[in-house]
């Protein structure tokens, strides 16, 4: 029996597994250095687990969230001239405790201008309030979302909802006696309405005989383009994407066909005329503007009193229109005296006189 290597093992003791218990706690610097090589959205997957299961998790994130009011104030719109502040308060209480909730009232008529404002104690319980943006208060479907300026929707698509030209559909035809409440139901069933039915009559409620949706999804909207002919009790509408309603209307109506020079076509014009008629202000050294007189020349010139033969510099110009008329025997304009003597023949030659 070799007593040697036990003599050895005996020499270098027992070796305790515990660590020190100054090693047994890590600090936030040590966590901070397991958190920094972690991508966002690993971070975002970590507390939100932590927040569901800690109360005090949420607590902390609160006491950060809620120091901005943005992300605690909404705008509500589409509301009735009826709506009193207290119809919304009660709406609105139903998803968190309220800091505010006002409707904006016209002073010389004493009702609703059709908007208002809430604000949260929380803003996660403004969160709840926006899962539905479209909520009926006192018989309207209205729209929720955060007043502040450019802050888009949390429950909006993918892409942030910065394309809501791709989300939102027109529906025409709608009949004038169906209700916001039938509307939305039936084009609910193609995906999750972001905002809608819009178009109503804010007085009446009633159709005005077209709507708008906006879908949470580009996917919600294109499945409630596939069929454009839709049959809703009876009643056939149609729809489309709303941008192709717009098409077209680039401002005001069109004007007859012409060159934009405003001259009239030609068989707007009349015998004796060659150029259009000046507005007011347009001929200066003449009182109200007016255009000067310039009288015809007989059997010289045409039935519209235009030279038959123009001018070689003038070839390329606008119609009725000529570079220093005078040099081509039309008189300007301040001087319309006929001639006091005849002209002599040509090359001052007269016949000799006869005895």
């Amino acid at each position: 029996m070799d007593f040697t290597k036990k003599r050895k093992t005996d020499e270098n003791g027992d070796v305790s597994t515990a660590p020190p218990s100054q090693f047994t706690t890590l600090t936030p610097d040590d966590f901070r250095k397991l958190l920094q090589p972690m991508s966002h959205d690993h971070l975002v997957e970590i507390l939100e687990n932590a927040v569901v299961r800690h109360p005090d998790v949420l607590e902390s994130l609160r006491h950060v969230t809620n120091r901005d009011l943005t992300l605690r104030k909404l705008f509500v719109r589409g509301l009735g001239g009826d709506t009193t502040t207290d119809s919304l308060r009660s709406v609105f209480s139903a998803f968190g405790d309220l800091d505010e909730a006002i409707v904006i009232f016209d002073k010389a008529t004493g009702k609703s201008k059709g908007y208002g404002f809430v604000t949260f104690k929380h803003a996660d319980e403004a969160l709840i309030a926006l899962k539905e943006p479209s909520k009926k208060i006192d018989g309207r479907v209205t729209v929720t979302q955060y007043a502040a300026a450019g802050h888009s929707a949390p429950f909006s698509s993918s892409n942030g909802g910065a394309d809501v030209s791709a989300r939102k559909i027109y529906v025409g035809t709608v009949p004038f006696d169906i209700s916001s409440e039938r509307l939305l139901s039936a084009f609910s069933a193609f995906g999750e309405i972001e905002e809608g039915p819009l178009g109503f009559d804010k007085a009446t409620g009633k159709s005005k005989g077209f709507a708008f949706f906006v879908y949470k999804t580009e996917e919600g909207a294109r499945a409630a383009l596939i069929e454009p002919l839709k049959n809703i009790d009876g009643h056939h509408v149609t729809c489309k994407l709303a941008v192709d309603n717009k098409k077209g209307k680039h401002g005001g109506a069109q004007g007859p066909p012409g060159d934009n020079s405003g001259v009239p076509p030609p068989q707007q014009m009349q015998p004796g005329m060659f150029r259009p008629q000046p507005q007011p202000g347009q001929y200066p050294g003449y009182p109200g503007g007016h255009e000067p007189v310039v009288p015809r020349y007989n059997t010289s010139f045409s039935q519209y009193g235009v030279p038959p033969q123009l001018p070689p510099n003038s070839v390329g110009m606008p119609h009725g229109v000529y570079p220093d008329s005078s040099r081509y025997g039309v008189p300007p304009p301040q001087h319309h005296q006929a001639p006091s003597m005849p002209r002599g023949p040509p090359g001052g030659m007269y016949p000799p006189p006869y005895y």
